[in-house]
């Protein structure tokens, strides 16, 4: 789930009639076991590693066990926003962007809570806090605090034990997924079946492929128009660096880099030589778009590691670092959101909606 500020409207995809095949049923199954499953497996690894960092850490605050637990943070957060090209299915119904990762934190009412009745079990967690309260960004603010080891030395241990159940939330929550994916909820199938048409309930493959597809057009439209043209100054109320989600842990590029290396991921599919991905649909009818749109990825990535500072830094110091990559992820939207969407027949139209959901 995704908020896009100010927006009365949400662009939906739906996909034209006549489309889907055998071709589409083989990205799909190629897509999910090879890049989808193993995404969130991998996000599911490395949150229980965090979670025991952020034990080791409370039974007894140092430096070396803060570097450690902050280092396990960011090992959490790369595969979780690569994972953002595939936020659809369980992670929207489950709403679990609202329990592992809002883009927004709220200090004052962390430190509010903290100071009035402190939150430390991970079913209060789940069910008092606000998603403002919780997840990697509260995690990041209680790690990467100046004073982060004395805070979290503090007597009663309330602090550390908060931070203790957030990490023990967000590992759950990631467990949860892994399951939704292959194991399923509720008595339904596992979604890897269902998307993939291997169970007896499924989406017919083209319904699938509109929504592999689609979740990348608003992923690209968020980073592009919702965040960097935001925080750049190029729309019309001016630049607001709060666009760009993050705090003191300063890893705004590298979430942006994971994101553009999961879209990347979906479009090309896995590495192998039976690796499939959206590509391999897009270059039997056109691949003048297939090479485009495989270019625009490398130049995209290049872009973002010639900038040698944080992105929030880096739009106010260094702006001809960050213009490229603006350009280039432009780019990069225009045609996948033009070129892959029409070849793929796909139409695209806006819907009622209020902007706090991408489904």
């Amino acid at each position: 789930m995704l908020r896009l500020p100010g927006l009365s409207a949400l662009l939906v995809l739906t996909l034209a009639c006549g489309s889907g095949g055998t071709g589409d049923d083989a990205v799909l199954i190629s897509l999910t076991d090879s890049i989808i499953v193993p995404g969130y497996e991998a996000v599911a690894q490395e949150a229980g590693d965090l979670r025991q960092a952020l034990d080791v850490l409370c039974a007894g605050p140092s430096d070396a066990a803060l570097g450690e637990a902050q280092q396990a943070w960011r090992d959490v957060r790369a595969p979780w926003m690569r994972s953002e090209a595939t936020w659809f299915g369980p992670v929207m119904e489950r709403r679990s962007k609202s329990v592992m990762d809002w883009p927004e934190v709220e200090p004052e009412r962390i430190e509010a809570m903290l100071a009035g009745n402190p939150v430390t079990s991970e079913d209060d967690i789940r069910h008092t806090l606000a998603s403002t309260q919780r997840g990697l960004g509260a995690i990041e603010y209680l790690l990467f605090a100046d004073d982060a080891v004395e805070l979290l030395s503090a007597s009663p241990p309330t602090r550390c034990e908060y931070l203790a159940a957030l990490g023990r939330v967000v590992e759950s929550e990631s467990n949860a997924l892994v399951a939704a994916w292959t194991e399923g909820e509720d008595g339904g199938p596992p979604y890897k079946d269902f998307l993939t048409g291997r169970s007896d309930s499924s989406l017919l493959a083209g319904q699938a492929v509109a929504e592999v597809v689609r979740t990348q057009v608003f992923l690209i439209r968020t980073i592009v128009d919702m965040r960097l043209a935001s925080a750049m100054g190029l729309r019309e109320d001016g630049a607001d660096l709060a666009a760009i989600p993050g705090g003191n842990g300063l890893n705004t590029l590298s979430d942006l880099r994971n994101q553009v290396l999961g879209m990347r991921d979906v479009y090309i599919g896995h590495d192998g030589s039976d690796g499939l991905g959206i590509s391999d649909l897009v270059k039997e009818l056109s691949t003048e778009t297939d090479e485009r749109m495989r270019g625009n990825f490398e130049s995209s990535l290049a872009a973002i590691d010639s900038v040698d500072m944080p992105l929030r830094i880096a739009i106010v110091e260094r702006p001809e670092q960050v213009r490229p990559v603006y350009d280039r992820l432009s780019e990069l939207q225009r045609t996948l959101s033009t070129e892959v969407v029409s070849l793929l027949g796909i139409s695209v139209g806006f819907s009622d909606t209020d902007g706090d959901s991408l489904r």
